[in-house]
């Protein structure tokens, strides 16, 4: 019982560090349109749809 108190849950920590870090934001796209999104970016060198997104925003908060 002592041993199941003291076990690092990975997955709470993962969410507590993000809820702290960094703020949510959900975008809806029509079927299809992710993959084709990420596609996109993948060939310009991004890693991630997510940086691919901040970029874009940023981008055109910058205009």
């Amino acid at each position: 019982m002592d041993n199941e108190k003291n076990k690092f849950d990975a997955t709470k920590y993962k969410n507590d560090f993000q809820k702290e870090k960094y703020d949510r934001i959900i975008v809806n796209v029509p079927k299809g349109q992710k993959n084709f999104i990420d596609e996109q970016a993948r060939k310009r060198g991004y890693k991630s749809l997510n940086s691919f997104v901040v970029d874009a925003i940023n981008e055109k908060l910058e205009k």
